[in-house]
């Protein structure tokens, strides 16, 4: 089976090495469909009391893509779609695509948090764990000292 590979990525250690396995997938098995995309919130965040940050431009987008190229370029993923998606909601954002790309699985990465850092911030990987119709492979960054 050649499977249809999404990788979410943001730009992190941890995204890089879920984009480097996902490679390695492909070539061990001689193919398949891998999806790099990157979510971006189009709604501004306030850079301060009374301060608001400037909105998204075309040029931020293709900022993005020009990244996101070169990321996929270095991790030798010739074969990789890429896209950038406007979406308030990586998580969702995440879900819609692979259901609506019928992926077989989704690799991404984690940062790993816990406890107060994982409420306030919330985690991504969790909530696409929880709610994806397909498996979900977590890597992060480096592995764990034994």
């Amino acid at each position: 089976m050649k499977p249809n590979v999404l990788i979410p990525f943001d730009f992190s250690p941890a995204a890089e090495r879920a984009l480097a396995w996902a490679v390695d997938l492909q070539a061990s098995v001689g193919g398949g469909a891998l999806e790099v995309i990157h979510v971006l919130d189009p709604i501004p965040v306030p850079v301060g009391v009374g301060i608001p940050s400037p909105a998204i431009s075309e040029q931020d987008i293709e900022e993005v893509r020009r990244d996101l190229r070169e990321a996929v370029r270095k991790a030798h993923a010739v074969d990789a779609t890429i896209r950038v998606i406007l979406s308030p909601s990586a998580a969702d954002a995440i879900l819609e695509t692979a259901k609506t790309r019928k992926s077989d699985l989704i690799v991404m990465g984690t940062h790993g948090r816990t406890g107060l850092s994982r409420v306030f911030l919330g985690s991504v990987a969790e909530h696409v764990v929880r709610h994806a119709g397909c498996p979900v492979l977590t890597l992060r960054a480096a592995e764990p000292q034994k």
